[in-house]
């Protein structure tokens, strides 16, 4: 039983990474991408390769994954980033598809549709719980950052933003490399966990799901995106033999969030140690009238 569980936790907190890279795309940005599975994929290959076909240590294949997530970050990025918001949305989803190709046809290397098999298992639970607290550190002191609050008008208006004389292009860039970096990451660590990968191991519809999973958490809340998604994907391991109901429920929450919230469930709310210790002192506070 404990090793079930263990599994439980270890798949969601992977997921949780992956949906944490992209909310910190769309929450500082604005910008939604249906191709980050493939910088998933991306991050899963290098390590496997590194590994199994380069005899690398395990350290070095991370590092590894994290450099090629940055090269197709700026791969993608570069060119992009200056297009309108639902054109980047196309393009991504053509690269997602494009590396999925590659890794087909170079099936000689990377196996095919047969997949790699044989990955050391090397992301036990501890090191991905250390990796999911390092990346929710960054994102939120990203966030509170004046680069982060940057971002944010940028995202809310543009246009505003470059007539204040911010450099828009360069924000968009580095938030998309450092999300690149994360998801492969991210990757690497499914890899090591999993022992096996395929190029339809993180297709279009995973990356849209995460995209769904934000925008029903809050765009504007990294703990609307960090709860949602340790809910979601804890159900679907936790309870298999309604596995598809996970989605529904998730369908019904979009549709009740476009129609009562608009701003998703948490809103601009983030949980904190301020607010913690101000919900405490308002339940020590003596009642008016005692």
């Amino acid at each position: 039983m404990f090793y079930f569980f263990a599994n439980v936790l270890e798949t969601t907190l992977m997921y949780t990474i992956f949906v944490l890279s992209v909310y910190l795309l769309s929450g500082l940005t604005g910008f939604f991408s249906l191709g980050h599975g493939a910088f998933i994929t991306i991050g899963a290959y290098t390590a496997g390769l590194a590994t199994l076909r380069f005899g690398l240590p395990i350290w070095l294949a991370f590092i590894l994954a994290i450099v090629m997530g940055l090269v197709g970050g700026l791969i993608i990025g570069v060119p992009t980033l200056k297009l309108r918001r639902d054109y980047f949305l196309l393009i991504t989803f053509g690269f997602g598809e494009m590396v999925r190709a590659l890794l087909l046809w170079t099936s000689q290397l990377t196996g095919g549709a047969m997949g790699m098999a044989g990955i050391p298992y090397a992301a036990e639970l501890p090191l991905i719980a250390i990796s999911v607290v390092v990346v929710l550190f960054i994102i939120a002191n990203l966030k509170r950052s004046s680069f982060g609050r940057t971002c944010i008008s940028i995202r809310d208006d543009e246009l505003a933003a470059q007539a204040m004389g911010i450099n828009v292009y360069a924000h968009k860039i580095k938030v998309f490399l450092l999300s690149a970096a994360i998801a492969s990451y991210g990757g690497a660590l499914l890899a090591f966990n999993m022992t096996f990968i395929e190029p339809n191991l993180f297709d279009w519809l995973e990356s849209a799901r995460l995209i769904v999973i934000i925008f029903v958490g809050g765009i504007n809340s990294v703990t609307g995106a960090l709860v949602t998604a340790l809910f979601y994907y804890s159900f679907g391991e936790l309870f298999r033999f309604a596995n598809v109901w996970r989605d529904v429920i998730l369908a019904v929450l979009v549709i009740l969030v476009i129609i009562f919230r608009s701003q998703g469930l948490f809103g601009n709310f983030e949980l904190s140690p301020k607010w913690i210790k101000s919900l405490f002192n308002r339940r020590k506070s003596p009642k008016r009238g005692a």
